[in-house]
């Protein structure tokens, strides 16, 4: 009995990179767009995160005391001064409430307030634009899909000659990478957003703790 060979069967290696950029000029051109959006969201994190980080380390312990043997002493310009080269948004903070000593206590609060909203502003400077990239980068992602789809159909409908599927699936596969990298990109960009914003609401916790400790200052006993 003779045995026949079976053909040799080829497999395709999976390529996530040729599924990628293996469509036509427009889902090249709406994938390089989300790729785009990947590396901004990247920048715009790890440069808030180090510039956030550098501020929040910028804190003197010894300046609340040193503030208030000061303003002990009546010496509320020195205070300031104190404040000012601190050089730091603790101390930024502090120098508007020193600089108001003697005013209503809501003067005071109201002033360290609103140079604190100040300091969150520097904080949050492209933020906005990090939280819309979660929201861009999917919907670009299921454009290029749906471009992908129309187009794998369109080259099957004037297909010459018998049907194969291998052209149905090749464009199909090749559409839906288009949404899986969009939503590659928008996970991570989310996640940092919320890593962003947990930094900063601790400093806004900072802030409020500090404006209640210069508030005792002003009422201990010298």
């Amino acid at each position: 009995m003779l045995l026949q060979a079976n053909p040799a069967t080829t497999v395709q290696e999976f390529s996530f990179w040729d599924i990628m950029f293996h469509g036509n000029l427009f889902a090249t051109i709406v994938m390089a767009a989300v790729l785009l959006l990947g590396v901004l969201a990247l920048y715009i994190f790890l440069e808030r995160w180090l510039y956030i980080s550098r501020q929040l380390k910028k804190t003197d312990r010894q300046l609340m005391d040193t503030v208030h043997g000061l303003l002990s002493e009546g010496k509320v310009r020195q205070a300031a001064e104190v404040c000012t080269n601190d050089g730091s948004p603790d101390g930024r903070v502090l120098e508007k409430g020193v600089s108001r000593v003697g005013k209503p206590v809501g003067d005071i609060v109201m002033a360290m307030e609103n140079q604190a909203q100040l300091e969150v502003s520097k904080m949050e400077k492209n933020i906005n634009l990090l939280a819309a990239i979660p929201s861009l980068a999917p919907m670009l992602g299921l454009l290029g899909t749906v471009i992908g789809i129309i187009m794998a159909f369109f080259n099957m409908a004037n297909m010459e000659g018998s049907f194969s599927p291998k052209t149905l699936s090749q464009g199909i596969y090749t559409a839906l990478g288009q949404t899986a990298v969009g939503l590659a990109v928008a996970i991570p960009a989310n996640f940092f957003y919320n890593l962003l914003l947990t930094k900063i609401d601790k400093f806004v916790m900072k802030m409020q703790r500090l404006s209640g400790e210069f508030l005792d200052v002003l009422n201990r006993p010298s």
